[in-house]
């Protein structure tokens, strides 16, 4: 399987929306994936294509001034197959010289070993935004200090 990374623009969001589970049900999701890939706040969205078809996407913010991976997602079927990985490789190496922040529930085993295995130290917690199951930070530091 060939995976292709590329800038997203305002165009695929619709593209992202019908990858999305939960934009399907959300339209407060669908609006806030309609800006990201518009670019609204600074933000910077990348698709990742299998072998033409479209796969997944992230989406990059700002937390406290530094770049923050605000979602990340691989598409049904193609979980476990490198997508996430090919977009994390994308988004660190943009960030190359910048600690790069990303979150997930403690839930998340999958997410959660991903960045231990890229690199990615604990940043913190905060908890009550999904009850019984605190949202964990993670930091991966510059490459040249």
């Amino acid at each position: 399987m060939r995976l292709v990374v590329r800038l997203a623009t305002s165009q695929d969001a619709e593209t992202a929306i019908a990858l999305d589970r939960a934009a399907a049900r959300d339209a407060h999701r669908r609006d806030w994936l309609r800006q990201a890939f518009a670019g609204r706040h600074g933000r910077v969205a990348r698709l990742v294509f299998a072998d033409d078809a479209p796969a997944g996407f992230a989406v990059v913010g700002e937390f406290f001034g530094h770049p923050f991976l605000e979602l990340i997602l691989t598409a049904a079927g193609f979980q476990r197959r490198g997508v996430a990985s090919a977009l994390m490789a994308k988004i660190e190496q943009d960030h190359l010289d910048q600690r790069l922040f990303v979150s997930t529930n403690e839930s998340n085993t999958v997410m959660r070993g991903m960045l231990t295995a890229r690199g990615y130290e604990p940043a913190g917690q905060v908890d009550h935004l999904d009850p019984g199951d605190p949202e964990l930070f993670f930091v991966r530091r510059p490459t040249s200090s």
